[in-house]
């Protein structure tokens, strides 16, 4: 599966990922196993045991440890066998080492790194939120495509009137002309003469000013046929406990029916990824910042690396062979 190269990508909502179990989730078309050490620290590998090759995610965290649960050998957070059960006196072979993806923890979101790179210490980008909350809105929706067919979605201006037209889409114009800014990893969209309220922030993060509130979405890839939307509203003018909890709420029942009308239109979509040139389709002026969008991604698209040594391929070539 292709993604941007060297980017931090959004993979899963903090809250998800507790401190005593280990937990399975497809991301990139790979089976991975997230934890948390003892110092509650995330740790990412490649769901698999290299001792018989068995999944790790259905044993437990022993001091900080992932343990397998067919032989109970134990890995830290960076992929070192630190017990072998059955010989405690015996060194440990080099070589029984997981396959790490360079992990980081960041705005209530675990984050991943796709090399082929080191991992860079500084912040992970994320957008301008101080003094925001998202308390009770976020939610969580699966949809069938590529999940460069959602993002594409949400910088599309001209499909607010029919897709959205007894929703958000009711008062939007059917005639109009977007106008697209492109710095860096950021685009942002807006129509002609106005401020932009639509911004995505590369590889995989969105906000669009909707009165006083941002509307936030993660979109992570499960493979090349689905992906899932993490969804936020993130607000500060209701700031008590339980009346922020509520304001959340809401925002997020009108989300889910918004994402809802979406889908039910992407998914009539092929299920590919979206490439400047190689899709049988024939884009418009209003498409502008799709268009912008793909000349982004051609720039910096390339493989998934599991650490900077070990590309994608070398695990692809593991899977099938196991399937052979």
């Amino acid at each position: 599966m292709y993604v941007i190269k060297n980017r931090w990508y959004a993979i899963l909502s903090s809250r998800e990922l507790g401190a005593k179990r280990p937990l399975a989730r497809r991301r990139f078309g790979l089976e991975l196993v997230l934890w948390r050490d003892a110092s509650g620290r995330v740790a990412v590998a490649r769901d698999s045991c290299p001792h018989r090759r068995a999944k790790l995610s259905p044993g437990r965290v022993r001091d900080g440890c992932i343990e397998c649960p067919f032989h109970g050998f134990r890995y830290d957070a960076e992929g070192t066998c630190r017990a072998i059960p059955a010989h405690p006196d015996r060194p440990i072979p080099k070589a029984m080492t997981l396959d790490m993806i360079p992990a980081r923890e960041a705005h209530d979101l675990v984050w991943v790194w796709t090399g082929p790179d080191p991992a860079p210490d500084e912040p992970i980008p994320f957008f301008d939120l101080d003094g925001y909350t998202y308390a009770g809105s976020e939610c969580v929706v699966p949809v069938r495509t590529h999940y460069t067919r959602a993002i594409e979605n949400q910088l599309d201006f001209a499909h607010l009137p029919f897709v959205h037209r007894t929703t958000i889409g009711v008062f939007a114009p059917t005639e109009l002309v977007v106008a697209t800014g492109v710095d860096g990893d950021r685009l942002t969209v807006g129509l002609e003469g106005q401020e932009p309220i639509i911004e995505f922030l590369g590889p995989n993060i969105w906000r669009n000013k909707t009165g006083a509130v941002w509307q936030f979405l993660a979109f992570v890839p499960i493979d090349d046929e689905r992906m899932i939307y993490y969804v936020r509203s993130y607000q500060r003018f209701a700031r008590v406990p339980g009346f922020s909890w509520l304001v959340g709420r809401v925002n997020r029942a009108l989300n889910s029916v918004i994402i809802g009308q979406d889908t039910l239109v992407v998914e009539t979509q092929p299920a590919v990824e979206t490439r400047l040139r190689e899709l049988d389709e024939l884009l418009v002026q209003s498409d502008g910042p799709i268009i912008a969008y793909r000349r982004w991604r051609e720039r910096h698209r390339g493989e998934l690396a599991v650490d900077a040594s070990s590309p994608l391929a070398v695990i692809q070539r593991d899977r099938e062979r196991a399937s052979a």
